[in-house]
């Protein structure tokens, strides 16, 4: 019975120490292996690939939403412009008219191009290359021109567009070359702007229909 008891005893004893030994052995082993390469992707369980789908698609979802509705893109507008005037006196008389309703206007002016009919000219040239086409002109009896400041020279200015081509045509047998285009001519015009004022429906339909060229219009908030 003593004998047995020492056998088991010894037994115990070499178990422990290659077990010992096996896990000193994984360990070198472990260390001595060489780096993953680097186009090596992890193992994940399907759990952890649903929740880096789930983050990835809440990103998403955020970059989209921000990019198509930047931060106060839906702040409206909420300034108004009533307008345009083309004489200071009516300006002025509505001006008062809102000053009565107990509103401030604030005047603005814009500079604006409006079309002003067509021209026919030959582009700026020198002097000598002038004085030659003045000299043909006269020679066919056309007085139809005008020498502007550049050297430039105007064969005339018409309401309707196809009096500029009749007018085009009839220089170009002369022998020039001459270009037609639009005419423009700057006006001023005056503007109250309410700043974030309405007036009451009934004032502002007043308004306007005392002056039918006006219009209230949204404009950005100084």
């Amino acid at each position: 019975m003593r004998y047995l008891v020492y056998l088991l005893l010894l037994a115990n004893v070499s178990y422990l120490g290659w077990h010992l030994y096996q896990q000193q052995s994984a360990h070198e082993v472990v260390r001595e292996l060489p780096p993953l390469p680097s186009g090596a992707r992890p193992l994940v369980t399907l759990r952890e690939l649903e929740q880096q789908q789930e983050q990835a698609d809440d990103i998403s979802g955020l970059e989209d939403v921000t990019a198509a509705q930047p931060p106060g893109a839906g702040i409206a507008l909420a300034c108004k412009a009533i307008g345009p005037f083309l004489a200071m006196d009516e300006l002025q008389a509505v001006s008062g008219e809102l000053q009565n309703h107990g509103l401030q206007g604030r005047q603005r002016t814009a500079e604006v191009q409006q079309p002003n009919g067509f021209w026919v000219y030959l582009p700026a040239m020198e002097r000598e290359e002038l004085l030659q086409a003045v000299k043909k002109l006269e020679e066919n009896r056309d007085r139809e021109y005008y020498v502007g400041k550049g050297n430039f020279l105007a064969l005339g200015t018409f309401n309707e567009i196809y009096r500029a081509e009749i007018r085009l045509e009839e220089t170009r047998k002369l022998g020039f070359d001459p270009i037609l285009e639009a005419r423009y001519e700057t006006s001023t015009e005056y503007w109250l702007d309410l700043d974030g004022q309405l007036p009451e429906a009934d004032v502002l339909e007043a308004i306007l229909q005392d002056y039918p060229g006006l219009k209230l219009q949204a404009v950005a908030c100084q």
